[in-house]
């Protein structure tokens, strides 16, 4: 830590005799308190944490693994990487937009999955009292179809349905 201080009379020769002004210069380093990829903790325990959630940003590729599972060749990935990208961000959107009152924290845990031509798109969705089961089943149907014409390759919906939000509770903070 370095502190320099300028005296009246120090300043008084460059200035002039009438300045009683004083100047400082600190170089104290900032106290940062924010962290990276890292969820603040409530005092009642209530936000609700999964397992990708729970894992540090230093573990991903170690522990945690990544919501896109891209299955082809590393050269061909390079050239239809944007593409793959527009198609995953589609595809999350319209789960979301289609599954909105059975999304389970939020639709951010939507996994999808490449492998060779077929897109899986895996997840979980809550159920309520009063679900149709006719009605589910078209909903999946028509998703599969419709993503299927819209990106021109095979899409399959692996997506589980739970009780609760609380079921797939890694860890409250």
């Amino acid at each position: 830590m370095l502190r320099c201080f300028a005296t009246p009379s120090l300043l008084s020769a460059s200035i002039g005799p009438s300045s009683s002004a004083v100047a400082a210069l600190s170089t104290t380093p900032a106290l940062h308190k924010n962290k990276a990829g890292k969820y603040k903790t409530t005092v009642n325990k209530s936000q609700l944490l999964t397992y990708e959630m729970a894992q540090k940003p230093h573990h991903i590729g170690v522990r945690k693994s990544w919501l896109t599972w891209h299955s082809q060749n590393l050269e061909g990935f390079r050239q239809s990487q944007p593409l793959m990208v527009a198609q995953d961000e589609i595809v999350r959107r319209f789960i979301r937009g289609f599954f909105p009152q059975n999304l389970v924290v939020s639709g951010n845990e939507i996994v999808l999955k490449r492998r060779g031509n077929v897109l899986y798109v895996a997840g979980f969705l809550q159920y309520s009292q009063r679900l149709d089961i006719r009605r589910i089943y078209w909903m999946f149907g028509f998703a599969e179809e419709f993503l299927s014409q819209l990106l021109k390759q095979p899409v399959k919906l692996e997506l589980a349905f739970v009780e609760s939000e609380h079921d797939c509770a890694y860890n409250y903070i």
